[in-house]
């Protein structure tokens, strides 16, 4: 089953972040904590970090992108299940 990978809440005065760049894309492989994104808020350029290991999946947010805090911006899950989209 894959691991929705979210858009972090880095305050509480941050409603949304927008995708600066992909570190990975779909079919690579990756590990529990790895950066595999990188975010800007009005305040602050951030890594996003994997929060499961196996296989990117799918990435649901585009580079520029401007995304809500806690919407899913990628899957990570199984070689298996990227072979099945």
């Amino acid at each position: 089953m894959s691991e929705a990978i979210l858009m972090p809440r880095l305050g509480e005065t941050v409603d949304e972040a927008t995708i600066q760049e992909w570190l990975v894309k779909v079919g690579d492989t990756v590990e529990l904590g790895q950066p595999i994104a990188l975010i800007e808020t009005d305040k602050a350029q951030v890594e996003v970090e994997s929060v499961a290991e196996g296989t990117v999946i799918d990435i649901v947010a585009e580079v520029g992108e401007t995304v809500p805090c806690g919407q899913v911006i990628a899957h990570i899950g199984s070689a298996e299940e990227l072979a099945e989209r």
